[in-house]
């Protein structure tokens, strides 16, 4: 399937399901003059209101605190609705990681004005120890198993590490997607060849489920990936953008403990808040060159 192909249903979905709003009223600093009088904020992998306020209510607050501005939570239907919010001026901030930002930066011009560090974020794919499966060549004709099609790590990370190897795309192995943290249970079973996922979540995934690293073998290892990012809709304006840019910027330690509030975002432990640049994300851009998306680009 042709990644664009995913905008083809969130652009029809994200007028019908994106309507849930949770308002945070808690305002310190002075207001930015140049943005609007509410903000609305989203992040691309938290389907549902309920869970994008567990997981980034505090968050929400704070946010609020430092840009002097209410900030409302919209959630999306999925990965991809945020373009179309975008597109529509149903959104004004967004928290991508990078092939999402890559796709709202090419469909929606979304301006990159902060980056969220991930240290040690890289592709790996896995395969049960002392099996025959050593290293990415020997993949040919075997199924992989992915979190969700589109995420960066799991699977632009992993076809981008299998084209360099020389294989052709949709023909030289199988793909399954699993859609949730089950996939190192189904690899451990025999359900498939190799998972393949962000290094980050394989070694939560191995915690939460009381698994065992020695199970499992390092098949191949991607390069270090870009930050996630926070993303603005380009008409908010370049002057409200970069003194958002600078506020969130000065302030974010506070912007990050309250996003380590929520034990889910415990993958921003080490991270930090940095300025943004669109070419931080040329690397996700030779990936899906590499995987032959060089016209969705």
């Amino acid at each position: 399937m042709k990644i664009q192909n995913l905008l083809i249903f969130p652009l029809l979905l994200v007028i019908a399901c994106s309507t849930a709003k949770t308002d945070s009223n808690s305002t310190s600093s002075e207001p930015i003059a140049s943005c609007p009088e509410k903000l609305r904020f989203a992040v691309t992998d938290i389907p549902g209101e309920e869970r994008l306020k567990d997981e980034f209510g505090a968050f929400q607050t704070a946010l609020g605190e430092v840009l002097g501005i209410p900030i409302e939570l919209f959630p999306v239907s999925n990965f991809v609705a945020a373009t179309p919010a975008l597109m529509f001026d149903r959104v004004d901030i967004v928290l991508a990681g990078p092939s999402e930002y890559v796709l709202m930066h090419s469909k929606a011009n979304a301006i990159p004005f902060v980056g969220i560090t991930r240290p040690g974020y890289h592709t790996v794919i896995l395969g049960v120890a002392g099996t025959p499966i050593k290293s990415v060549e020997d993949l040919k004709g075997k199924t992989i198993g992915i979190r969700e099609e589109g995420s960066t790590a799991g699977h632009l990370g992993v076809l981008r590490l299998l084209k360099e190897a020389g294989f052709e795309i949709n023909k030289d192995f199988n793909t399954k997607i699993i859609g949730d943290d089950s996939g190192l249970i189904e690899l451990k079973e025999g359900k498939l060849d190799v998972w393949a996922d962000a290094s980050t979540r394989y070694q939560r995934i191995i915690g939460e489920q009381n698994l065992s690293e020695s199970d499992f073998s390092i098949i191949a290892k991607g390069e270090q990936l870009p930050n996630d990012i926070l993303v603005a809709n380009p008409s908010l304006g370049p002057e409200c953008i970069e003194e958002m840019r600078s506020r969130v910027v000065e302030n974010e330690r506070k912007l990050m403990d309250a996003i380590l509030v929520s034990p889910a975002n415990k993958k921003y432990t080490e991270s930090k808040m940095v300025p943004a640049k669109d070419e931080d994300y040329d690397l996700i851009r030779e990936g899906y060159k590499a995987i032959g998306e060089k016209d969705y680009l």
